[in-house]
């Protein structure tokens, strides 16, 4: 029997699961390999963050999304893939071999060394419960008056987000601490990509709840309990939360895929990783030209082409081009139950806005958690 292994329970794979739950492929084993079966959708995890939802609430259950689709479901992670042999090498060192295979397996951070300081990358999300619960309970072991430094590495949007979920999380957590939060980000102004407007609205959020920014701040590397900059400046700090951006799992380049300057692989217009006819990459593991931003949204878009063009492959039919948004909605919450839109040059913010983005979220986990 032929076999299409997915690799990576990421937005895009969820769909071309859906697809194959709706409208079967026949004599083709389908084979999802993924470290975690309950995925976190991305949208949801500063929410989880701030107390807003528990984790079971923010993720796709690939467990059940699998049986639904007839596939099985492999807990492990890729570490490599022979292209010629056609088969992937998995971490407890089994192969498996595929007659076609895509890839979803996001991005990942890998911050500077530290023996002292405490760090904790956002990335990737599928491990950060447990990262984020042991960071909560530290802090609640704490006594009272103790005094905790917080520093965010990060001024983009998940860095803000993440960092007034944690400003909220972390006093629920434990409410007698004197808690300090600094938000290091590398520019001049933070979320750069969004909306003026909307950036100065994160800014007013910061300013509210104490969090301090620290602007031009290059981080690169670790010096005892400080983050050291690249002009020699030091936030020091008792824990580091890391968003300094997606960076590229190593693998895929050792393993011979073409990949940008980056580490990103490298695809075309119908998501085909360059030069080779029967192995697909999309979401934030991809790499396209012109470089579309690290965010859910394009993923998710990328998820109907995607199923289309795995069918298509397996029954000698047309492939589809994926075609980029221009503009795409940004949503992000502000640790109450608020939340700052941006669409190109306008933004907006509120509780409404706030409701409307629960909305998007439930109603995107809902089509793939349904029984």
């Amino acid at each position: 029997m032929r076999r299409l292994i997915l690799a990576g329970a990421g937005h895009a794979h969820a769909r071309v699961l859906l697809e194959l739950a709706l409208r079967p492929v026949t004599d083709v084993e389908v084979i999802l390999v993924s470290p975690v079966a309950q995925a976190p959708y991305s949208g949801m995890v500063p929410g989880w963050m701030a107390g807003h939802y528990r984790w079971e609430e923010c993720c796709v259950d690939f467990e059940r999304l699998c049986e639904r689709a007839g596939a099985r479901l492999y807990v492990s992670s890729l570490t490599g893939i022979d292209v010629m042999r056609s088969q992937v090498v998995l971490d407890d060192a089994e192969q498996l071999s595929f007659d076609w295979l895509s890839l979803d397996i996001g991005s990942t951070l890998q911050p500077p060394a530290s023996k002292r300081l405490d760090i904790l990358p956002m990335r990737p999300l599928a491990t950060l419960n447990t990262r984020w619960n042991a960071l909560l309970e530290r802090v609640a072991r704490l006594g009272n008056g103790s005094r905790f430094r917080v520093l965010m590495a990060g001024g983009g949007a998940a860095g803000v987000e993440s960092v007034l979920a944690a400003w909220k999380g972390l006093r629920q957590a434990a409410p007698t601490v004197n808690f300090t939060m600094t938000l290091a980000t590398q520019g001049s102004k933070i979320v750069p990509a969004m909306a003026a407007g909307a950036s100065h609205r994160l800014e007013r959020h910061l300013s509210r709840r104490g969090i301090a920014v620290v602007r031009n701040f290059s981080a690169s590397h670790i010096d005892g309990d400080a983050v050291m900059a690249a002009d020699g400046r030091r936030l020091h700090a008792d824990v580091a939360l890391w968003a300094t951006g997606a960076q590229a799992h190593a693998w895929p380049a050792r393993s011979g895929l073409p990949v940008d300057e980056h580490g990103f692989i490298r695809i075309d217009r119908c998501l085909r990783v360059i030069g080779i006819a029967n192995i697909f990459a999309s979401g934030d593991c991809a790499s396209w030209q012109p470089p579309l931003p690290k965010a859910g949204v394009f993923a998710v878009r990328m998820g109907p082409v995607l199923a289309h063009n795995l069918r298509a492959l397996i029954q000698g039919t047309a492939l589809r081009s994926y075609h980029p948004q221009r503009r795409h909605l940004v949503l992000l919450g502000t640790c109450s139950r608020h939340a700052v839109a941006s669409w190109g040059p306008l933004s907006c913010e509120g509780d409404w806005v706030w409701d409307w983005k629960e909305r998007i979220d439930r109603r995107f986990l809902a089509r793939y958690n349904s029984t």
